[in-house]
């Protein structure tokens, strides 16, 4: 049996934690720069305010409903996530970060377990040491946990437990093919042309015809939704997708020095996150953009991927490939609105092949990553850094409705009189 727990309205709730007068009102997270709405309560959602909806196009009707508007605070989210990944870590040997507010847990062969009770149990006890409502859905299978969780947030109910066929059956019968977990927009399309509207539809369709129409994906998801394992809870990040970081800036950048500043940040995040799950790097991307929904101004979208002489993830080195980059793929006359560095070709720590002719100074620039870590995680993100990342950062992106760093920030942590 497999559980999937999710935070519901995720960012919302981060907010009304720390701010309890929140609850119950129209209140709505935006994106990057305040671009548009990425997080909404239900109050929001009931006066018409729609995911992805552009802040200025909602913003008369926000100030009729006298909604509470907030920017994306991710440094209080993480740190949320990771008191409910710690808080779901007892309930299982092998827990798979999915995303910032969901995870998989591998419950085994759950044999004399009432389901039940331990879904109640989690759900109870996140609340209790988090302050966080969840949704918890129970199955056979990685995506009838999923499937579950999606169909108890329809219902209203906190958990659903799939553990018989009778209630499979029930849960599938009626349930939209679009919201199966791993049918894209691409599949619904073509799904639909053959009349499959809802997931018992997709079910009764025979594998073979699943398998030659959508590939051995989709050929998975349908043995999945009969209950029979395909997919795998790993408990080590999934390397094959690169780590990235990249942001859109609060104005347009035309002079290379703060796009340097941006990159160095940029490459000194991929960098702790690669040191985080114990991984290297043996190339970068970097990349630029400027804004492609202003036809007024010139496009240009460049990037180049550089080919590390020896695999790294400390920061003075990949901050050193990507800044030369960047000086690299500049072009003068253009107004970019965004960059970027990506980090593939990620191999495990204790992979690294050595070269006995390479003059990098491996040990050396480890022992200098980990004590920026401890810097750091003692005094706060960003105490120490590189001079190629700059303090004042004023390339930084809008953020006019930020809230407090209530659990990262010494200066904002709620006391009592």
């Amino acid at each position: 049996m497999y559980a999937h727990v999710d935070i519901n309205n995720c960012y919302v709730n981060c907010e009304c934690l720390f701010d309890p007068s929140l609850i119950g009102k129209v209140v709505v997270i935006l994106s990057n720069n305040d671009g548009c709405v990425i997080s909404r309560s239900n109050e929001a959602k009931a006066k018409g305010i729609r995911m992805a909806d552009a802040e200025f196009m909602v913003r008369r009707l926000l100030a009729e409903c006298g909604a509470a508007v907030f920017s994306s605070n991710y440094a209080l989210y993480a740190s949320m996530s990771a008191r409910l990944m710690n808080n779901l870590a007892r309930y299982t040997y092998k827990l798979m970060v999915y995303s910032i507010d969901e995870a998989f847990l591998a419950l085994a062969d759950m044999l004399g377990i009432d389901l039940e009770k331990l879904a109640k149990t989690i759900s109870e006890n996140v609340m209790k040491f988090t302050g966080l409502p969840i949704t918890v859905g129970i199955g056979p299978t990685m995506a009838l946990a999923k499937l579950a969780n999606k169909a108890a947030k329809k219902a209203g109910l906190p958990w659903l437990v799939l553990d018989t066929e009778t209630r499979i059956a029930e849960a599938v019968e009626n349930f939209p093919v679009e919201d199966v977990w791993g049918i894209g927009h691409a599949y619904y399309e073509k799904l639909k042309t053959y009349g499959i509207r809802t997931a018992h539809d997709f079910r009764e369709l025979k594998a073979d015809f699943v398998r030659q129409e959508m590939t051995v994906q989709g050929w998975r998801l349908h043995q999945e939704l009969w209950g029979k394992p395909c997919n795998v809870i790993r408990d080590v990040a999934d390397r094959s997708k690169g780590i990235e970081s990249s942001q859109s800036f609060n104005s347009y950048q035309t002079e290379l020095a703060p796009l340097e500043e941006a990159i160095a940040m940029h490459a000194a995040t991929v960098a702790l996150k690669l040191r985080q799950q114990k991984s290297m790097a043996m190339q970068l991307t970097i990349y630029l953009r400027t804004n492609k929904h202003n036809v007024k101004h010139d496009q240009h979208y460049p990037s180049l991927t550089v080919k590390i002489s020896f695999a790294a993830n400390s920061t003075h080195q990949l901050t050193l490939v990507a800044v030369q980059a960047v000086r690299a793929i500049f072009q003068p006359g253009y107004n970019y609105l965004k960059a970027g560095v990506r980090a593939t070709g990620i191999i495990p720590e204790g992979e690294v092949q050595f070269n006995m002719f390479n003059t990098y100074e491996h040990s050396r620039e480890q022992k200098l990553s980990e004590l920026m870590d401890e810097m750091n995680s003692r005094y706060g993100r960003g105490t120490l850094r590189l001079a190629a990342d700059s303090f004042e950062r004023k390339w930084a992106m809008k953020q006019e409705f930020l809230s407090k760093q209530y659990t990262t920030d010494w200066k904002h942590i709620i006391t009592t009189n």
